[in-house]
């Protein structure tokens, strides 16, 4: 039988094995996720001057109601 847990932190897995640890299960195996087994981290180019996206919809303002409206209805199929 097998039991699949997914944590989202390392933390969350050092819980789960102390926690797993103290019921005496003698098989336990932790796979890393596709990136390894910790997050994968992307760091941002400093380069970029933020000031420059400022006004960027001034033309055609966005708001929270037309952005889940124009994004929930979409087909995920095609």
């Amino acid at each position: 039988m097998r039991v699949t847990i997914e944590a989202v932190d390392i933390q969350e897995v050092e819980k789960i094995l102390f926690f797993l640890k103290s019921l005496n299960i003698k098989n336990v195996e932790v796979i890393p996720g596709p990136s390894g087994p910790g997050p994968s981290i992307t760091k941002g180019d400093k380069k970029v001057d933020p000031r420059l996206l400022f006004g960027i919809w001034k033309d055609n303002p966005r708001n929270l109601e037309g952005i889940r409206a124009a994004n929930w209805k979409r087909n995920w199929n095609a």
